[in-house]
């Protein structure tokens, strides 16, 4: 297996382990790859620098393990979770699409968020655009308080706010492939 970096048309740069040159291109032609920060099919190989494993890098990443703080080595933050008391959830319609940090700490983020957007789905309730009015219907307690996501649009998200609803917007990812 050998290290290659890629690169998209947003100049987003990534590595991938594969067997040769020519499986990348045939990945890449066939549309098997994507870039990890924002989703992009447009890739082509970048330049890479050979990546071999002597005495001395061997040494050079010894020490550089060793001296490492004891934090998660992909720099990413703890996944966000809602709040246990505040029972809605919902991405605005018009949502900012999130741009990762670079580095490896990217990846974990995206995988993060993916995660808790499938959380959600899971174990929430969908109610669809209605998302504002049954808010508010549990705030004042016309109907049961319980998990809810859907959408609602950046006025009524703002209202919601105004009136001490808390809501939890999330961002758009790219789809997976």
């Amino acid at each position: 297996m050998k290290k290659f970096t890629l690169g998209c048309e947003q100049n987003h740069e990534f590595e991938g382990w594969f067997a040769d040159a020519e499986s990348i291109r045939q990945q890449i032609s066939q549309g098997l790859l994507d870039c990890p920060y924002c989703g992009s099919t447009q890739l082509e190989k970048r330049l890479s620098a050979p990546h071999l494993s002597t005495p001395k890098t061997k040494a050079r990443i010894a020490a550089q393990q060793h001296n490492a703080p004891a934090a998660d080595p992909a720099g990413a933050p703890p996944a966000a979770t809602p709040p246990a008391t505040a029972p809605s959830s919902a991405p605005a319609s018009g949502q900012t699409t999130l741009s990762p940090p670079a580095g490896d700490g990217a990846a974990a983020l995206r995988m993060a968020v993916r995660a808790l957007q499938q959380k959600i789905k899971t174990e929430f309730t969908d109610v669809g655009d209605k998302f504002a009015d049954e808010a508010r219907k549990m705030h004042d307690g016309d109907t049961e308080q319980q998990n809810i996501y859907g959408t609602c649009t950046p006025d009524e998200q703002r209202e919601l706010a105004e009136d001490g609803i808390e809501v939890l917007p999330l961002p758009d990812l790219p789809p997976e492939h």
